[in-house]
């Protein structure tokens, strides 16, 4: 009688691994519950960023204590963000609100970047302005007057003398 090889007996086969994986166990699938619509938001419409110049003399340290938001902190929501330029112009910090109400703000420092010194030219000139002289002051015209390099706006004009253009150039809103 013919007797028939199957591949488990057969001699060449027995010695190699199987191809066939073994079933494995499958997991049930993970149900994503989609966000709801009341969800999502522009965040300008539930966020606000907020934007506040620091008094000179208050360190990174102080910009977080509640103190120092008393008065304006009934404006502020759960993450809102504040940057925070100092008034010196020595450093810049973002803070996130965490919880805020009237009288109090808990806020953390997020960041927190010294600034470099504004440079001054040996005429005691912020770089890209210039002073000169147009004449006797008239009718608010001519004396010391302010002028923008870079696009060449007279910013202020009538100043007596040069230190005076000078003084008026670094209060400026511009260099703030």
């Amino acid at each position: 009688m013919l007797k028939l090889h199957t591949t488990s007996e057969h001699p060449i086969m027995r010695d190699t691994p199987s191809t066939e994986t073994a079933p494995t166990p499958e997991l049930p699938p993970f149900k994503i519950k989609p966000l709801m619509r009341s969800a999502v938001a522009f965040h300008e419409s539930r966020n606000m960023d907020w934007s506040a110049v620091i008094e000179r003399g208050i360190t990174k340290e102080m910009v977080v204590l509640s103190g120092l938001w008393s008065v304006v902190s009934d404006q502020f929501h759960a993450f809102d963000r504040i940057n925070c330029i100092w008034a010196d112009r020595s450093a810049y910090a973002e803070l996130l609100v965490l919880d805020a109400g009237r009288g109090y703000a808990n806020v953390i420092l997020l960041s927190f970047h010294p600034l470099p010194a504004l440079l001054v030219s040996e005429a005691g000139l912020p770089p890209g302005f210039d002073i000169f002289y147009a004449g006797p002051v008239e009718n608010g015209a001519g004396g010391y007057c302010i002028k923008r390099l870079c696009d060449g706006v007279l910013m202020s004009k009538g100043h007596h003398n040069r230190n005076d253009a000078l003084s008026a150039l670094l209060e400026s809103a511009t260099l703030r």
